[in-house]
Order: structure tokens, then C-alpha cells, then sequence
């Protein structure tokens, strides 16, 4: 039995995390998922054919193929070994009989950024993949710090896993024909609230943050982070603020009761198909009004969440009653998360294509003045819009212009020879002595960059 080449090792390391990393940006049926995927299978069955596995994982912080060890890692090194370890994977061992749909699904059960240690071997039996088994790391020998706070500080990115893993148990518990308890949801609203008064910028880029297979958790999550931080920057405070949070999490709440395959079909609905997605407003509303805790005003705004700012929406025998502004700035915000987020039937607009299109939806569908204060909050460079500078690097905005105008601080993620950089530089084009100048935005998944990866 040979050993396996280092060229070929090196070939499924990359493919591997293409295809991990394409997951979080097409649907698995696009060509740059089944590529790599369909090469990938070619050759574990060309290895399997003379071995009894092939093993893959991370020793001592090093990814390793087979018998070679990467000690001086490309940015496709980097990304594995980054995501093992946090998966909380020593290894992976695949054996002979592995189908194509086993590693598409294990592809695609990897990019998950919810899903790791035992949850994801779980999920690998559920999924009947048999011929793919992981060594899990040894969680004693490890330090897992999950905690919100630090030294009395919140951290963002951990108060942002919290609210996933919270929105993502409440819709089980009801797709489970149980009611939740409130209590978990209204201490990260209040911990949540607590950042956006701190530090809106972070938040809003952590919004950014998209996963196509648990779409409806994310997309819950991130109008919740909008939502409170055009509330804020409106001036609500308190009790307000996280009544209006509650509402952005829980605004779709109600789609837990529509059918599966209406909710993820690729095409146009049918007109009864929309009539019954069209009761997730008010189903939402009255899940909301069994939950103990949870204010009638948030019920009312998922309620109203789709009626429209000239009130021209569903559910129609709700148009006349006093809804307040609450449902307006959820709207605001499911707007924006909806068009810059991949879907099966439509390509995501890059953030500043998406300000400008709620400015051409102000006045019928949304009210006019929170999306001149929402673009306002997000700046002329939204955080998450990847750009092209004048030395013709690529560069991800990572906060706003603080003064409202055309230099905000990036990362630098491609030089200008189009090679990455690792790790991304930041820089305050601001604050520069020689100042580069914006010229472009760029389509991320022409450069196949998952952009949220730099805004954690």
C-alpha cells in the first residue's frame, strides 16, 4: 500500500475547506459545493480502495492528512485545523463504502457553526452517515470558556452564540408542541440590550453572520440585534429597548407551524402556499400570547411585523388596529437581513445595495424616517460590505466612519496582488497619514469570501 502524496493531501485539504466554507455561501445543489465535493469523493474512493480508512484531524494545534503534518499552513490549513478545534474534533476517520451524500452531508453538518463535539457526532448518526466516524477531544484536557461575561465585560461574540442557542430552543420546544419558558430569552434580550447601548458597531457586524441550513435561527437573531440598535440609536432605552429585542427574536416565531417544504421551496409559492405562510404573523402572535412573561406590545409587533408602513399588508383584518412603532423598526430590520442573506431562490445584495433599496422601499413598505436614521446608524459603508481600495487591495469594513462619511475602518483580507492576508489587517482609513480611497464594492462570492468570518 502506498503512501498517500503530499500534492494529494494537500488537494483534499483544500477541497475539504472550499467546501465547508461554500456551504455558509451557496446552497449545496450550486456547482461550487458539487465540484469539490464530486472530487472529493473520486478520491477517498480511489484511497479506500487500498486502505482499511483515511484519517485526518489536529495534533498539538497541527493539522495532519495521513502521515503528513502541515507545520507551515496555507489559508486553507488554517481554516480546517480553526474549525476542528473548535468543533472539538481530534479526528476523522473515514472508511471504504463512504456514498457522495454521506460527505455532502457531513460537509455540510461541519459548517455549522452551532453544531459541534458530540452534538455533531449525533447528528452524524442521525444523518446515517456510517462511514465517517470522529474522535471527539477529551473536553477535561481542555479549557471551554463560554461564558458572557469577562471581568465583569460582555462579550459580544459569546452574548451572540447565547441568543442563537436560545431563539434555536425556544422554536424546537414549540416545533415540539410545547410552550417555553421566557426566562433564558429575557436575560440575553437584557444582555443583548446592554451591548447595543455599549457598542452598536460590533453587534451590527455580528449581525452580519449568516448560516443557510439554520436560516430561520439566524435570520431571528440578527433582526433582534438590528432592531435594538436602530431603537437605540432612536433613543429607546429600558424596558423598551428589550421589549423591542424580544419582538425582533421572536418575529417569525409564528413559521414553526408552516409546512417544511413551503418554507424551503426554491420556486415561486402557489397562492395557497403563500395564504398558509401568511398566518406566521398571526400564529407568531398567538404563541406569544401563551408564553408566560413576554409582553402583550411584543405580540402586537410580530403581529404587525408584514402589515406595512401604509398598512397595505397582512394579515389584512389586522390593518386597522394602532400599531406602534415597534412593528415599523422590526420591518426595517427583517428587510435588511432578508436581502443580504442567500436564499434558495435569490443571491444576497451586499450591504450597500441594501441601504439604498430600503430607500426606494421608504414611504409605502417601510416608514421613511427610520430607514433614513437605519442608514444613517449603518453608514456609507455598511459593516459587512466588502470593497476594492485604490491599491487595489480587498478589504471587509469593520466599523463605520464614526463622522458619516466614506473611510471607515476595514480589514484587509486580499493584498493587491490578490493573495490573502493572513492574519486580515486593520486599518482606520481615517486616520491614515496617506489616505487610500474606496473605489468599488465587491461581490463576495466572486472572491469566494464568507465576509462574516472576519466580523466575529
Amino acid at each position: 500500500m502506498a503512501n498517500v502524496s503530499l500534492s494529494l493531501a494537500q488537494r483534499v485539504v483544500l477541497l475539504l475547506s472550499g467546501a465547508v466554507k461554500g456551504v455558509a455561501l451557496y446552497p449545496e445543489s450550486h456547482p461550487a459545493i458539487l465540484h469539490p465535493l464530486q472530487e472529493l469523493a473520486g478520491i477517498f474512493g480511489t484511497l479506500l480502495a487500498e486502505r482499511d480508512e483515511v484519517r485526518f484531524g489536529v495534533v498539538d494545534g497541527v493539522l495532519f492528512f495521513e502521515q503528513h503534518l502541515f507545520f507551515t499552513p496555507s489559508a486553507a490549513v488554517e481554516e480546517l485545523t480553526e474549525l476542528l478545534v473548535r468543533k472539538g474534533v481530534e479526528s476523522v476517520t473515514v472508511a471504504p463504502g463512504l456514498v457522495a451524500d454521506e460527505l455532502r452531508q457531513f460537509v455540510a453538518l461541519l459548517s455549522r457553526r452551532q453544531l459541534g463535539g458530540g452534538e455533531l457526532a449525533q447528528a452524524l448518526l442521525r444523518e446515517r452517515v456510517a462511514h465517517i466516524t470522529l474522535l471527539l477531544v477529551d473536553r477535561d484536557r481542555v479549557r471551554e470558556d463560554e461564558e458572557v461575561y469577562d471581568d465583569g465585560e460582555l462579550k459580544p461574540q459569546a452574548t451572540y452564540r447565547q441568543a442563537l442557542t436560545v431563539v434555536g430552543g425556544i422554536f424546537r420546544e414549540i416545533e415540539s408542541g410545547r410552550i417555553p419558558n421566557s426566562d433564558k430569552l429575557r436575560a440575553v434580550v437584557d444582555q443583548v440590550a446592554e451591548l447595543t447601548i455599549k457598542d452598536p458597531a460590533t453587534l451590527i457586524g455580528l449581525a452580519m453572520i449568516k448560516d443557510y441550513d439554520n436560516y430561520t435561527f439566524y435570520h431571528s437573531v440578527n433582526v433582534g440585534v438590528l432592531a435594538m440598535a436602530l431603537g437605540s440609536a432612536l433613543g429607546v432605552r429600558g424596558e423598551e429597548l428589550q421589549e423591542l429585542g424580544m419582538a425582533g427574536f421572536l418575529h417569525d416565531v409564528g413559521k414553526t407551524r408552516v409546512e417544511k417544504t413551503i418554507l424551503n421551496k426554491p420556486g415561486r409559492l402557489s397562492s395557497d402556499e403563500y395564504e398558509e405562510m401568511m398566518l406566521h404573523s398571526e400564529n407568531g402572535a398567538r404563541i406569544i400570547g401563551e408564553m408566560e412573561g413576554i409582553s402583550p406590545r411584543v405580540g402586537q409587533a410580530v403581529l404587525g411585523h408584514h402589515i406595512r408602513f401604509d398598512r397595505t399588508g397582512y394579515p389584512p383584518w389586522a390593518r386597522t388596529l394602532p400599531f406602534d412603532r415597534f412593528c415599523d423598526i422590526i420591518a426595517v430590520a427583517d428587510c435588511y437581513d432578508a436581502i443580504t442573506t442567500l436564499r434558495v431562490y435569490k443571491s444576497p445584495l451586499n450591504p450597500k445595495e441594501a441601504v439604498e433599496l430600503l430607500r426606494g422601499l421608504a414611504g409605502w413598505h417601510l416608514d421613511s424616517a427610520l430607514v433614513e436614521k437605519f442608514m444613517e446608524m449603518m453608514g456609507r459603508y455598511p459593516v459587512g460590505t466588502l470593497v476594492r481600495l485604490d491599491t487595489n487591495e480587498i478589504a471587509v469594513v469593520w466599523r463605520p466612519d464614526p463622522h458619516g462619511g466614506e473611510r471607515p475602518t476595514v480589514k484587509i483580507v486580499m493584498d493587491g496582488a490578490g493573495k490573502m492576508v493572513e492574519p486580515p489587517l486593520v486599518r482606520d482609513l481615517g486616520r491614515e497619514a496617506e489616505r487610500s480611497e474606496i473605489v468599488a464594492v465587491v461581490d463576495p462570492l466572486l472572491k469566494l469570501l464568507d465576509v462574516s468570518k472576519y466580523l466575529e
